[in-house]
């Protein structure tokens, strides 16, 4: 063999050996991009964003509601939504959650409060038993979203106890079973966070309106359930004795509101606030008292009228007026200085969208027709309203 023949051997042994080389780096760059996309199709497999919000009373507010009293149930309301953000479908979802009320126990705090679980708006795949709700969907497609709303009853008000830093606090977690390019999850990518163990846990708050002052009996904060409900001021009547040494449940003696708003009006959360001044809007009583209504509903009517009922002590009606004489005073929104007479409901007691608010009826109390004899002499005015406003009488 000649050198020149050598050098071309050994030129194209050398030439095969890097074209070998060639094809195993090409392999090997291959599988390391099949890896890479292995590895990232598994982490898409589980990627979710969860949020759960306490529902509020209006955005400026935080989130709170009133605790329960007797003949009162008041509601508590936490928004879920979950997304697949992954570009793959996902088998077996599952959203648990469960209640805790808690407080400052050197205040009095029972400690067997609960709040349990009432319902799901809209209705989904939701069951709930005590104070644990569990909700689980067979798939959610990429890029699919659950939302609904979680609603607890609140803890009732015990008699002379005020409850401190009291809140309910729902605490949740998220998992899923499957995904459609692996078995069993090892991780999930949740809220843009790798959970290396899952599920993907969270926890949301609501505070409790507790005190026995204002804030528990002069109004009242509440989410409204899909079968509505009838919430009041007070203790529902217009005489509230004191239960307690210091006087404890007795504000408001004098005056009290209720409203009751129909089944399925898709409505959020109801606030009523009530105040009460010296002096009558005119000589037959002497007290101004103010109902502040506010039942969110993006300004529009609302689907049925809500009544709503405004009560007087007889303690604050001067000796002889009349009933038909008193001053009843409604305006839209929260703009006082535009008050006006309220007109007679037409007939059958049923507003209209030219008259969305209107006076449906007049009662004084007298020891045929009153309730308890502690409305003996109380006066009674029934409003019907398709929507927010404040009362004054």
């Amino acid at each position: 063999m000649t050198d020149s023949a050598f050098v071309h051997g050994a030129a194209t042994s050398q030439r095969g050996v890097a074209a070998r080389a060639m094809r195993w780096l090409g392999s090997a760059t291959f599988f390391a991009a099949l890896m890479a996309g292995s590895n990232g199709a598994l982490a898409a497999n589980a990627n979710f964003v969860v949020t759960v919000t306490p529902v509020a009373a209006s955005a400026s507010s935080p989130a709170s509601v009133s605790l329960g009293r007797n003949g009162l149930t008041t509601y508590a309301a936490y928004r879920v939504s979950i997304t697949n953000s992954s570009g793959n479908t996902n088998n077996g979802i599952r959203f648990t959650g469960s209640t805790v009320v808690s407080g400052d126990s050197t205040a009095g705090l029972d400690a067997g409060a609960l709040a349990p679980y009432v319902e799901t708006i809209p209705k989904t795949a939701c069951t709930g038993s005590g104070s644990t709700v569990q909700c689980d969907f067979s798939q959610m497609q990429a890029g699919a979203n659950n939302s609904f709303v979680l609603i607890f009853a609140a803890p009732a008000l015990t008699a002379a106890v005020q409850w401190a830093n009291a809140a309910i606090n729902f605490n949740w977690s998220f998992d899923y079973s499957s995904g459609n390019s692996s078995g069993t999850p090892s991780s999930i990518l949740c809220n843009g966070v790798q959970i290396a163990s899952p599920p993907c846990t969270g926890s949301a708050l609501t505070g409790l309106i507790t005190s026995s002052g204002d804030a528990i009996l002069a109004g009242f904060v509440t989410y409204i359930p899909s079968f509505g409900g009838t919430f009041f001021t007070g203790n529902g009547v217009s005489v509230l004795p004191p239960t307690g040494p210091s006087g404890t449940l007795d504000l408001l003696p004098t005056a009290a509101a209720k409203i009751t708003v129909p089944t399925g009006q898709n409505l959020t959360t109801a606030q009523v606030v009530l105040t009460v001044a010296p002096g009558g809007l005119t000589g037959d009583t002497t007290t101004t008292i103010t109902g502040v209504m506010q039942v969110p509903n993006n300004d529009q009517l609302f689907g049925s009228y809500a009544i709503i009922e405004l009560r007087r002590d007889a303690s604050t009606i001067a000796n002889g007026a009349k009933i038909a004489n008193a001053a009843v005073l409604y305006t839209h929104g929260d703009t006082v200085a535009l008050l006006s007479p309220l007109l007679a409901c037409p007939t059958g007691g049923v507003p209209t969208s030219t008259l969305p608010v209107c006076l449906f009826s007049r009662t004084e109390f007298t020891r045929k027709n009153a309730p308890t004899p502690d409305d003996i002499g109380d006066w009674l005015f029934v409003v019907h309203a398709l929507e927010n406003g404040v009362s004054r009488w």
